[in-house]
């Protein structure tokens, strides 16, 4: 940025100059390259061994490998502190030259990391590195002019001028290069902004995910926009600055709270490829934002002690290597999923921040206007009606929330349904499994032992059932039970249950009798055998069916202690009857055989 400055006795601003780079980063830049050359070397043992390591080779998760980039990180870590320390302990003249060291050493190495990452990218990703790295071109020349102007002591002002608004053409640059990064929408990822859409769900649904697309965009956008008017807009607009001066002061934040949105939309809409490299954007971009605040807030104020400067001197020291380290951090490690309280970890962490990210600068934008309001300064002008339509916007969201929240639970109680009834019903037949019937026997027997209400319990099986998957297959024999389930249906009472207890197994379990069970009991086993008697038609073949069912009653005349003994009463009853129908039978074939002789 071009500033220029007025003379002022007694005063001082930061002023200083270095061609100080850092050390060693062309070869920390290079251990990428060498890692893989490495790892291909050890692994090029024959030909398929060679290919699999020119493939490594070839495969792109970065521009440098992890390790170098930690390597990287530690000597950012390493520069930060260096230019944090001796602030304890200078003053006055030396501050001000060792600040302009720090901010011209801080911006040649955020240039050396992008260029690295610059030269070791192709395509898409190089394009929005080198319009992203605009910004720090742009940051390397201002603070370099900013030590040659403030290298007066005398200075204390600060002006800006129409021409420097050609500092603007970077964060314009920069935000073309935000909006080429790679990302997935949010619809094909796991991260969308409303529940998931059933696959037949075309009209309300897609509706309500465009309106929470919609409200959480103007959400990010009315807060940042709230901020900067509080923080700085608002000076701006009091300070009497005219003409290009002032359009310039305006365009400033502006244009860092443009990037700060864009980036925190491509966050919480979009999946950017590299997450951890969006992150490390974001935060760079938001002291980016500080600094230039802090900057036009200077201008508008008039004259100034060299601490005032301390937010623009902290913003331009660790804007730029945060964001040149977004643009050099690879693609993060595929880990084995950690649990994290008991829930899979990084998935989860992610939506969670997701979810909630919209509502980050919402928590700074009421800080901002809560506080001073505590203090009893009235809220008036733009900052009321821009906290009214924030404040507006968070109720109609929380509400479309309790929408989402409410459509989400009766889904999933009509899952659990479903999925209850899964459990407790014979998918074939659609009939009560051996499970549902006998949690009802049990409540039954419950119920018969503490107020002596009496029950049937009736067992039915077929009789030759497997001579019809013998002959006819198992799905003729799946055709016949579903046949079977249907008629036993009918046979029964509307309030008795009907179960399958598994292969051609049946059972009927019947409550709520008036006087009279076992005639009951003994009724309906001949209706269930009366309903069997027409032949079923199997595959288009006419199968004639028998059944031997079995009756167990519990009354005052013949009650029972346990579950178990009700239906081993029923188990005996209906082989005593189904040994009756054997007997029957050799008894029927005796006299035809006597006769033909």
């Amino acid at each position: 940025m071009s500033l220029d400055g007025d003379r002022a006795d007694g005063r001082r601003s930061p002023a200083a100059s270095a061609d100080r780079g850092p050390a060693g980063l062309t070869r920390n830049a290079d251990l990428a390259q060498g890692d893989h050359l490495e790892q291909g070397a050890h692994l090029a043992q024959d030909p398929a061994e060679a290919a699999a390591a020119s493939a490594a080779v070839a495969r792109v998760d970065g521009p440098v490998s992890e390790r170098t980039y930690r390597r990287m990180v530690g000597g950012t870590a390493l520069l930060i502190v260096a230019a944090l320390l001796p602030l304890d302990f200078l003053t006055g003249r030396r501050l001000v030259v060792f600040q302009g060291v720090a901010l011209v050493a801080c911006s040649v190495f955020a240039v050396t990391l992008a260029a690295v990452a610059i030269v070791r990218s192709r395509g898409v990703e190089r394009r929005w590195r080198l319009l992203v790295s605009s910004g720090l071109l742009s940051t390397l020349v201002g603070a370099v002019y900013w030590s040659i102007v403030w290298a007066d002591p005398g200075r204390s002002l600060l002006r800006l001028r129409a021409e420097d608004g050609i500092y603007l053409l970077a964060p314009l640059l920069a935000l073309i290069g935000l909006l080429t990064i790679p990302t997935t929408p949010a619809d094909r990822s796991g991260a969308q902004r409303a529940p998931p859409l059933a696959a037949d769900d075309d009209g309300a649904g897609r509706l309500v995910a465009a309106v929470v697309v919609a409200l959480d965009g103007l959400v990010i956008v009315v807060s940042m926009f709230l901020i900067a008017w509080v923080a700085v807009l608002r000076h701006v607009a009091e300070s009497g600055v005219s003409g290009w001066p002032f359009v310039v002061a305006l365009a400033y934040p502006l244009s860092e709270v443009v990037l700060v949105v864009v980036a925190l939309l491509l966050l919480t809409f979009r999946r950017p490829h590299n997450g951890r490299a969006m992150w490390l954007l974001t935060v760079g971009l938001l002291f980016f934002s500080i600094s230039e605040t802090t900057l036009v807030y200077l201008t508008v104020r008039g004259p100034f002690q060299v601490q005032d400067t301390a937010l623009y001197w902290i913003g331009l020291v660790f804007g730029p290597p945060v964001l040149a380290l977004g643009m050099v951090i690879p693609m993060a490690p595929a880990r084995s999923p950690r649990v994290w309280l008991g829930r899979i970890g990084g998935e989860d962490l992610y939506l969670w921040v997701h979810a909630y990210l919209p509502y980050l600068p919402v928590g700074v934008a009421s800080l901002l206007v809560v506080v001073p309001a505590v203090r009893g300064e009235a809220l008036q002008g733009l900052t009321l009606q821009l906290s009214i339509v924030l404040a507006t916007l968070v109720a109609v969201r929380q509400m479309v929330t309790v929408a989402q929240n409410t459509r989400l639970l009766a889904s999933l109680r009509a899952t659990q349904r479903g999925l209850r009834h899964q459990a407790q019903h014979d998918p074939l037949t659609g009939l009560a499994n051996r499970s549902l019937f006998t949690a009802e026997v049990d409540r039954a027997v419950d119920a018969h032992r503490t107020a002596g209400r009496p029950l049937v319990v009736l067992f039915c099986d077929l009789d030759d059932f497997k001579m019809v998957n013998d002959t006819l297959g198992h799905h003729a024999g799946d055709e016949l039970l579903r046949a079977v389930a249907g008629r036993l249906r009918g046979a029964v009472r509307q309030e008795d249950l009907t179960a399958r207890l598994g292969g051609d197994e049946f059972a009927v379990l019947m409550r709520g009798l008036p006087d009279g069970p076992r005639a009951m009991g003994e009724n309906t086993a001949a209706r269930i055998q009366e309903a069997l008697r027409p032949a079923f038609q199997v595959h288009g073949r006419r199968r004639d069916v028998q059944a031997s069912v079995g009756v167990a009653v519990a009354d005052t005349s013949s009650p029972v202690a346990s579950t178990e003994e009700l239906l081993h009463r029923a188990d005996q009853a209906m082989y005593a009857a189904k040994n009756r129908r054997r007997r029957a039978r050799r008894t029927t074939r005796g006299p035809r055989r006597t006769a033909r002789r």
